[in-house]
């Protein structure tokens, strides 16, 4: 890869390698910047309103446009079962345990955003984990696919309970119109661009028989229409993959330059809260890692009593495990306020570590839980999903 092209992986390839150091440099010098402009903060909510929710759609813009939303229908008809354990990890353990967790902190904003910031969905960028793992990455797709389609319901749902039973009145009008601007808008821009970016544009390349990439030439026999059919299925595809590998830098890093941004403005909205209450950033994070221990014990018990697989537990792990906290910020602060919006700027500095430390203890998990691997189909293709590649920010 050389060029612009080189130069974006290459940037995007550093963020990533960093990206804990730069979240953690980002609280260190918003919080100060924040407490020293608290007055214009305070005299331009509603602009640092507007400011919060366009660069939390930024930030998930990126990950939507690299969801393949078309492997959504073969895998969920292969694995209903896993399918299902899945769904409740992530829309009821993960929920109900922040629920529990929430009740600890002492604002009830704050609260209630860290219920919204362990609700919302996985995205595209928690699949890089995954593929990283070397695990089903197509059953890592579909669980996300349907995680981002949940969350329409149980987000709202779930927030609006929750602050209910704490006494603060949220309509579910504004939750749903929250989400709906949040997650809605972003997916279906993001999949109208990938189908012009990607798709349409490998079916002129093969049209057109542009196909001196590294692709296999295509010849089309007639007297063996299925078999050419194939072919061109097969060519069709790895014209996709060659596309979508080389925007992959440059929304990599669209992603992570949009998420420090974003960080810091989150952060610095409340300054002047955090300088008056430190201790509340340390309880934020501190539950946020029992959340992710009760997490881990379902996701084990799931696959002692199922003798998961280890690709399929790997799949389940990193969708359940890591969540897209843009969407969280902007329902946060549509729907509630700015304050709301801490957990979801503080989760993102702590989510890298645990993923990395999931991905470093997969192999003992692996012998203690006795997770076998799955074996290829006698002829089957290696999948793509395989090949290394830089893993996205949340």
């Amino acid at each position: 890869m050389s060029g612009a092209g080189g130069r974006a992986y290459r940037l995007s390839e550093h963020l990533r390698k960093y990206l804990l150091a730069y979240v953690v440099l980002v609280i260190i010098l918003a919080i100060p910047i924040g407490y020293e402009a608290g007055g214009f903060i305070k005299a331009h909510k509603p602009l640092m309103k507007d400011m919060i929710i366009t660069l939390a759609i930024l930030t998930l813009l990126p990950s939507m446009i690299q969801l393949r939303a078309e492997r959504f229908g073969p895998e969920l008809s292969a694995k209903k079962l896993e399918t299902i354990v899945a769904l409740v990890i992530i829309f009821a353990v993960g929920p109900f345990t922040a629920m529990a967790m929430a009740g600890r902190l002492p604002s009830k904003p704050v609260a209630i955003g860290f219920v919204a910031a362990n609700s919302v969905p996985a995205s595209s960028a928690s699949i890089a984990y995954v593929l990283l793992a070397e695990g089903n990455i197509e059953f890592a797709t579909l669980l996300a696919i349907i995680s981002i389609l949940g969350a329409l319901g149980t987000v709202p749902a779930y927030v609006g309970f929750y602050a209910r039973s704490v006494h603060v009145s949220v309509p579910l009008g504004l939750l749903g119109e929250s989400v709906g601007l949040a997650l809605v808008t972003p997916f279906v821009v993001g999949q109208v661009t990938r189908y012009y970016l990607v798709k349409r544009r490998a079916r002129s390349i093969l049209r057109n028989h542009e196909v001196n990439l590294p692709c296999k030439r295509v010849e089309v026999h007639a007297s063996r229409l299925e078999e050419a059919i194939a072919h061109l299925e097969d060519a069709l595809e790895c014209i996709e993959g060659r596309i979508s590998r080389r925007i992959k830098p440059y929304l990599s890093l669209w992603t992570m330059l949009a998420m420090l941004v974003l960080v810091g403005t989150l952060i610095a909205a409340k300054a002047s809260l955090l300088v008056a209450k430190p201790e509340l950033a340390a309880e934020i994070i501190g539950f946020q890692v029992i959340v992710y221990a009760v997490i881990i014990a379902a996701l084990a018990a799931a696959t002692l009593a199922m003798r998961l697989s280890y690709e399929d537990h790997s799949a389940m792990a990193f969708i359940a495990l890591t969540k897209n906290e843009s969407v969280a910020a902007a329902v946060s602060v549509m729907a509630i306020g700015t304050a709301a919006a801490i957990p979801a700027a503080l989760v993102p500095a702590i989510q890298p570590v645990m993923a990395i430390l999931y991905l470093w203890a997969l192999p003992g998990l692996a012998r203690a839980l006795r997770m076998r691997r799955a074996q290829p189909q006698p002829g089957a293709k290696a999948p793509e999903a395989s090949k290394a590649q830089p893993v996205a920010a949340r």
